[in-house]
């Protein structure tokens, strides 16, 4: 099964866009993120490289809700997409979130979020711990337990 969409036919508020697409979209007001966003996000070619939650991804609404889900319709129109339907994509800070449960959720070794990379700011690093541990107490101990491990990798 592929790891992603190359589309945006089934995103929808259920299955948002998420991952490394949604932290490499580039919200003009925001310091967080990534900058490889024609990695993902290629309108010329019309093309984009696209994880969706609950698809590629875990579904973590029971862990945030839809905290940080944005529909971005109309940004993307603005930039010359051609939209047809609600298109909504994680925040940098929900974005990182899943990428860290999924991790978590998982039997990987490494996590491949750091959060020096995306959120240069304490603050913005401080958000996200407080945001994830806020999710530990619906977690099993040992998802807990790499919650907390991660967490304590990305203070040094």
């Amino acid at each position: 099964m592929p790891r992603f969409d190359v589309d945006l036919c089934r995103v929808s508020p259920e299955h948002y866009i998420t991952g490394k697409a949604a932290i490499n979209f580039p919200w003009p007001e925001a310091t967080t993120g990534g900058w490889h966003h024609l990695s993902y996000w290629d309108r010329e070619a019309g093309q984009v490289k696209v994880s969706l939650a609950g698809i590629h991804y875990p579904d973590t609404s029971a862990y945030f809700g839809d905290f940080g889900v944005i529909d971005a319709s109309q940004k993307l129109r603005r930039r010359g997409w051609a939209i047809d339907h609600g298109i909504y994509i994680a925040d940098h800070f929900r974005a990182a979130a899943d990428m860290v449960l999924a991790w978590a959720f998982g039997q990987s070794k490494h996590c491949n979020v750091e959060l020096s990379d995306w959120f240069p700011e304490d603050e913005d690093q401080c958000y996200i711990l407080h945001l994830l541990t806020s999710a530990t107490d619906k977690m099993s101990d040992s998802q807990r337990d790499r919650i907390k491990q991660w967490a304590q990798s990305q203070l040094r």
